[in-house]
């Protein structure tokens, strides 16, 4: 016999030899969406904002690559009004995106998780070379040295993750970021409420 203990922290199942095996919402007899749609009105989602995470899950589920692109043409929005929502999960916490390598990932465990922690890479360069698939140049390392005399290390992870969201891995794009927000004076914390 083993000892099953659910979770709805985000802690998973814990076996009999007291390790955890897995997630409960990401076991085979879990079905999220009928899960989602069963509590939707314990979820302080908009009908845009589910259907969203239902999209999301039913492309992750298939290997479906997901872009900001993709999602709009398929909900029949805008890229302004995708970003909104996806903005708004994220802050909400149900949804985090990923990068990795030349993707970007899509997760919905935030939804099923009631605290979500934040890893960031302490180093910046490390992060940047990641994401973009390659060492970074001589001039790129001091662009980035020059950014971090002006900006905010948490902003540029955040400009980093546009570029990427926009598919636009280039430095003169997340300068272009950067320069923008700048000038609206926008920092980390109004990104994290959703002003861009």
């Amino acid at each position: 016999l083993s000892l099953a203990i659910f979770s709805f922290h985000g802690v998973g199942i814990l076996s009999k030899k007291g390790y955890v095996m897995e997630q409960w919402w990401n076991q085979r007899s879990i079905n999220k969406r009928d899960y989602l749609l069963d509590h939707f009105e314990n979820l302080s989602l908009s009908c845009n904002e589910g259907m969203l995470i239902l999209l999301i899950d039913f492309m992750n589920q298939y290997n479906i690559p997901i872009s900001f692109s993709v999602l709009a043409s398929k909900m029949k929005l805008n890229m302004k009004e995708i970003d909104n929502l996806v903005s708004n999960l994220a802050q909400k916490g149900y949804i985090h995106i990923i990068p990795n390598g030349q993707q970007v990932v899509f997760s919905i465990d935030g939804i099923f998780k009631k605290e979500q922690a934040i890893d960031i890479d302490d180093n910046i360069f490390q992060l940047f070379e990641e994401q973009f698939a390659r060492m970074l140049t001589q001039v790129e390392m001091r662009k980035m040295s020059e950014w971090l005399k002006i900006y905010d290390k948490q902003l540029l992870i955040y400009a980093l993750r546009e570029a990427i969201l926009h598919e636009k891995r280039s430095f003169d794009y997340i300068d272009r970021i950067l320069h923008e927000w700048k000038l609206r004076n926008i920092n980390a914390k109004d990104y994290e409420e959703g002003k861009r």
